[in-house]
């Protein structure tokens, strides 16, 4: 009897030992299988640099990876970011890669972008009062409604950018179409006082109605462009390439337009009373001089 209990008992022991090999195999591919799990449902990480949605990170982060003071323009790279209402203002983003932002409402006084990429961004009412856009490249962006008084655009590219002021507000006593028919190259009703457009090609751009109150246009490019009805005063336009350009009723009282081309420009109505106009260049086919 003691003989055959043994025997049995061995027999059951070695059946479990022969069994765990199986079963803790089974368990080691279980704990494995979730590990792997894990990893294939992680986040991937962001690149530090690498474009983001910058409404939903913090600004600490945004200062260290976009705006820090030494960085290279490879950790500005901001394409396609979103980030309308930032208050932005003051930061230093010279050379970074603006491409296609959305910057709606953004509040950037005093930014530097100085040679910045800012094309196909959108930038509808931004204030960019005194912001440094020298060298800065805006083809194609929408800047409709944006503030950009005392603003550098020394050389900036306006290729195709679109400036129309879009609201009603201060409208009073405009024709109508100037509330309608924007264009890519629009820059109907837009606050350009004081600003920096030196050497800036505006040529066939429509500044119908503009304020360029005291800007300086000195050696820009303004053929062929529409300039009916903007206010000029005080505007420094020397060496100004005014060739074709339409100024009906422009206001230029106290501006300088000494050297500016004018041939076959039409100037017929408008304000011209303590005008600079010593050495400009004109034809017989120049109206209202």
């Amino acid at each position: 009897m003691t003989t055959t209990t043994t025997t049995t008992t061995m027999t059951k022991t070695k059946t479990v030992f022969q069994k765990a090999p199986f079963r803790v195999l089974a368990t080691l591919l279980l704990i494995q299988g979730v590990m792997i799990g894990q990893v294939l449902l992680r986040p991937a990480a962001a690149k530090p640099g690498a474009s983001e949605d910058c409404s939903k990170i913090s600004d600490e982060k945004m200062r260290s990876i976009c705006w820090a003071n030494k960085a290279s323009a490879g950790d500005k790279n901001l394409r396609n970011s979103f980030m309308p209402g930032k208050d932005l203002s003051g930061k230093d983003l010279s050379k970074a890669d603006l491409c296609g932002a959305r910057l709606v409402g953004t509040y950037l006084p005093g930014a530097r972008l100085t040679s910045a990429n800012v094309s196909l961004a959108d930038l509808r009412g931004a204030d960019l009062t005194g912001a440094d856009l020298n060298l800065a490249d805006l083809t194609e962006a929408n800047l409709s409604g944006a503030k950009l008084i005392r603003a550098n655009l020394t050389e900036a590219k306006l290729i195709k950018a679109k400036l129309g002021r879009l609201t009603e507000e201060g409208m009073a006593g405009a024709p109508p179409s100037a509330l309608t028919g924007l264009t890519r190259e629009d820059l109907t009703w837009t606050y350009l006082t004081e600003a920096k457009l030196i050497r800036a090609n505006l040529s066939k751009a429509n500044l119908t109605w503009t304020y360029l109150s005291k800007a300086n246009l000195t050696g820009a490019n303004l053929t062929g462009a529409n300039l009916t009805k903007a206010n000029l005063t005080g505007a420094d336009l020397r060496q100004t390439d005014l060739r074709q350009a339409n100024l009906t009723g422009a206001d230029l009282r106290g501006a300088n337009l000494t050297g500016a081309s004018l041939n076959r420009a039409d100037l017929t109505g408008a304000k011209l009373s303590g005008a600079n106009l010593t050495g400009i260049i004109k034809d017989a086919s120049t109206k209202g001089l």
